[in-house]
């Protein structure tokens, strides 16, 4: 005998939680106390069945990403297989660094599902605030779009590019709205030069990880950050390369500093005056079981100035 059909007052109340969960399945059933199989066939049968109802939450929650210049926060899940995930390359014309090369390698053998550029991809030395060095010869932001145009074209085809925005690449666009306004709709943003990639503040996993290029600053930032946003969080912006477990009843999660693909020793970064500091190269893949949950962070890092993942090297 047939179940009988579930009430629009049932599915409504299933798509008001799916809205205040942030739009995450797993997320809804965990608050609901049901599998992610049942939100999933719940929310299809909202379409079928109801798709006024579905436009009218959509309508309705349309505002809280575009109210920003960028999405404040995209969501995605992953179960059985992995992100890769590199920021500050701070990309001037010319050769890709070695971890630059290594990151597109190891997306090409590892296949993940989702490619994460976090922040800081262009450097933007041109339009900074800061004042020029003299005989650096900073190039044009075109120059680096461009360059970061044909390093990206080399990535393998996966089912999201997420590019979370860094203080660097936001040069481009506070430039043209301090210094050239009236421009800003004839020169648009720095999105637009990439129209394959979903731009945002932060990017939420499996609602226990984020992404973003900054959080907390200093040398233990790392663990500050998964301290304080109480999930695994993965960030760039410092140079460094930290992996850091905050432990609890609740099991673990992960503070995670990616590193750089860019060259520490490269002329942009000549105003540290070549002090030893905590710049490394590398970044970072995460992978999910067949439950969505997180397996230990792994780097691809620096090692006798050659990029090394799982114990070999790469190039």
């Amino acid at each position: 005998m047939a179940m009988p059909a579930l009430s629009k007052e049932v599915l409504e109340e299933t798509l008001k939680e799916f809205y205040r969960q942030n739009k995450v399945v797993r997320a809804t059933g965990r608050v609901m106390g049901m599998p992610a199989s049942t939100i999933t066939a719940r929310l299809d049968m909202i379409q079928r069945r109801f798709p006024e109802m579905w436009e009218k939450y959509e309508k309705e929650n349309d505002g809280i990403n575009t109210q920003w210049l960028y999405a404040q926060v995209l969501t995605d899940e992953i179960t059985n297989g992995c992100i890769i995930i590199g920021g500050d390359a701070h990309i001037w014309p010319g050769v890709d660094t070695l971890m630059m090369k290594a990151f597109v390698k190891l997306a090409k053998q590892l296949k993940p599902e989702i490619i994460c550029l976090n922040g800081d991809i262009i450097d933007g030395a041109r339009v900074s605030r800061h004042g020029a060095t003299l005989g650096s010869a900073a190039p044009k932001v075109s120059a680096e779009i461009d360059a970061a145009k044909k390093w990206m074209d080399q990535f393998p085809k996966c089912r999201r590019r997420i590019f979370t925005i860094g203080n660097h690449d936001m040069r481009v666009d506070n430039y043209l709205a301090n210094q050239a306004s009236e421009l800003e709709d004839y020169a648009g943003r720095l999105a637009d030069r990439f129209p394959m990639w979903e731009f945002c503040y932060a990017f939420h996993l499996n609602d226990d990880v984020e992404i973003r290029h900054r959080f907390r600053a200093g040398i233990h930032a790392a663990y500050n950050n998964a301290q304080v946003s109480g999930w695994t969080t993965v960030t760039n912006h410092t140079h460094a390369q930290q992996l850091t477990a905050v432990r609890n009843r609740r099991g673990s999660h992960w503070g995670v500093e990616t590193g750089m693909l860019g060259d520490p020793n490269h002329k942009a970064f000549q105003y540290g005056e070549g002090a030893p500091n905590r710049a490394h190269q590398g970044f970072v893949v995460l992978t999910f079981d067949e439950t969505g949950t997180l397996m230990p962070p792994e780097f691809c890092q620096t090692i006798n100035g050659r990029p090394v993942f799982r114990g070999q090297y790469v190039l």
